[in-house]
């Protein structure tokens, strides 16, 4: 289905999986699994979700944050996880706990040719919401796999700032230096790139198959076949589409058109609605920036 990585490339891809997992981004694999479950099963309940954000007082606190911010606009305070639950609504809260657990990875920030974890978070969130968005509407499907696709496509990158400081800040300078995306001067001097990060990631994190393999081939759809393609071809145009956008860190600056338009058609989906999503998306994302969704925490 896929092209696997060379045995010296997978060594070393092995070797940051061990850095990760050594590290406090580990932290955060069981809630997201745990969050994922709760997401994915139909039979889950208010109580379950209640019960899995209250375990997180870290998690419990930025939700209420959120909840209590002017992205949501209630008039009275929302103080319980609970009252979150009933006022914002059941299914809100799943995405708005995942998002803020996902965002604990972007929180370390610093700014460097363009580059910032805040940034690249607000790209992450605008690319979920632009995949949920399309699953719903072209596909009338609820989409929770691919909203988590895309807040983790990028993962590689926060990977690549945190254990390959050095080497991350010459693959910047690179890409601008031969005006390439980003996953060009990655392969030049990692030898992969970050959606090869990614991928080993979420294998050993035992992260569902379509999960694993749209953030592992977000930048090449066209590797991917059968019915993993479908949720792969949609975090490519979406992600395609917010760097477009302008929506934060742009690691792909150069476009391929001719792919994009190759995946609408794969799809069956016309490049005027994908406009009308991305309104909607770039709406969404101006209510959190005032709601204080990209203050970076320290």
């Amino acid at each position: 289905m896929v092209q696997e990585k060379n045995f010296k490339e997978n060594k070393k891809l092995d070797k940051l999986v061990e850095l990760v997992n050594k590290s406090d981004i580990s932290s955060i694999k069981e809630v997201i699994m745990q969050l994922m479950t709760v997401i994915n099963d139909p039979k889950s309940s208010a109580k379950d979700l209640k019960m899995l954000i209250e375990k997180d007082p870290p998690l419990s606190a930025r939700l209420l944050k959120i909840a209590n911010s002017a992205y949501y606009g209630f008039q009275r305070n929302i103080s319980s996880i609970q009252e979150a639950i009933v006022g914002i609504g059941f299914n809100l809260v799943k995405e708005l706990a995942l998002s803020q657990k996902v965002c604990e990875l972007f929180q370390k920030n610093g700014h460097f040719e363009g580059y910032s974890r805040t940034a690249l978070w607000e790209h992450s969130i605008a690319v979920a919401i632009c995949c949920k968005l399309t699953y719903m509407r072209e596909f009338r499907e609820p989409g929770e796999n691919v909203y988590t696709a895309g807040l983790l496509h990028n993962i590689g990158i926060i990977v690549e700032d945190q254990f390959l400081q050095n080497k991350f800040k010459d693959i910047l300078l690179l890409s601008i230096k031969d005006k390439c995306n980003l996953s060009f001067s990655e392969k030049d001097i990692l030898g992969f790139d970050h959606a090869d990060i990614g991928r080993a990631i979420s294998d050993n994190w035992n992260f569902p198959d379509e999960l694993s393999v749209a953030i592992g081939f977000h930048h090449a759809p066209n590797m991917v076949k059968g019915e993993l393609k479908k949720i792969t071809l949609t975090l490519y145009i979406s992600d395609y589409i917010c760097q477009r956008n302008d929506n934060g860190y742009c690691d792909a600056p150069y476009e391929n058109q001719p792919l994009f338009t190759k995946c609408l058609k794969e799809l069956n989906i016309k490049e005027k609605a994908m406009d009308f999503i991305v309104e909607d998306v770039q709406e969404e994302i101006q209510k959190m920036k005032k709601g204080g969704w990209f203050q970076n925490e320290k």
